[in-house]
């Protein structure tokens, strides 16, 4: 059969009825031409028909073949391997293919559907930062609230605080914990800051409720208000900042809680020096109970 379409093309000089050119084919798959060409020399997807002028022709049955090729290679099977398979090619072992592959493909979405919560939740830490003002006061509702949490016993100075940061983050990667948000840290309201000064008592990672695994502790809040201050010049005005947000609740008629929370909402992804970073400021309020 293939001899007669070849003398048929050699004798019309047309292309065969049902059959593609390299080019239309490569565009069918959405693909270069270069890339059909390398499948042709690794011996992973060759033209059903060639030539003697050397002309390639790709029938449209090839396009399933293509198709598995891809999804092969998205779920980084190496060309080798696929080139195996084909070579061996057999209803039991495409199957057989198929189930093996059937788990890889549930891995992968899932890690996409992660790295897209990943994304979002940048996304709001970024959009937030944006749209802060400078030393600006005001109150925030947030609902329920899951953190991971460690102690910190160490100074204020970099050389403690930076290895504590790395040992919380390995704590959380060891137990499969990724989240979007910047390990934070709280302050103590009695005794943990200076006017010059001050000191975390914890270390903390926010996460969502899906991210809970059965092997870490997680710490839970419930919903509650807090007074949040932002500062885009950086640490440095967190000691006066943390005296505003006392002032604030103690004229506007609050309990102040605890622990200030310090969030850092634009880091080095987005501005080149610490010295203008955006940093929040978050103390819990709680209305006092009035006669």
């Amino acid at each position: 059969f293939y001899n007669e379409v070849i003398n048929h093309m050699e004798k019309s000089k047309k292309m065969p009825k049902g059959y593609f050119t390299t080019g239309e084919f490569a565009r069918l798959c959405g693909v270069k031409k270069q890339t059909l060409f390398h499948y042709d020399q690794i011996g992973i997807l060759k033209p059903e028909i060639i030539g003697s002028n050397g002309y390639r022709y790709y029938s449209y049955l090839q396009l399933s073949t293509f198709i598995t090729i891809s999804m092969l290679k998205e779920l980084d099977i190496p060309l080798a391997n696929i080139k195996d398979f084909l070579s061996r090619r057999s209803p039991d072992a495409f199957l057989d293919l198929l189930h093996r592959h059937d788990k890889l493909v549930d891995e992968k979405i899932s890690e996409l559907n992660w790295m897209k919560s990943f994304i979002k939740g940048r996304i709001r830490i970024t959009e937030e930062g944006i749209r802060s003002g400078h030393n600006d006061i005001r109150l925030e509702h947030r609902p329920m609230e899951y953190y991971i949490i460690t102690e910190y016993s160490g100074s204020s100075d970099d050389i403690d605080v930076y290895p504590a940061w790395a040992d919380h983050i390995a704590y959380c990667h060891q137990n499969q914990i990724y989240s979007p948000y910047i390990t934070g840290g709280t302050i103590a309201v009695d005794g943990g800051f200076t006017a010059d000064d001050y000191e975390y008592s914890h270390l903390y990672t926010k996460i969502e409720a899906e991210d809970i695994t059965h092997t870490v502790h997680v710490t839970v809040i419930p919903p509650r208000t807090y007074a949040v201050i932002y500062s885009t010049h950086g640490f440095e005005p967190m000691c006066s900042m943390m005296s505003r947000l006392l002032d604030y609740a103690h004229d506007e008629d609050y309990i102040a809680g605890t622990h200030f929370f310090e969030d850092i909402l634009l880091d080095d992804l987005s501005i080149p020096d610490t010295e203008n970073f955006t940093v929040k400021l978050a103390l819990p309020v709680t209305p006092k109970t009035r006669p």
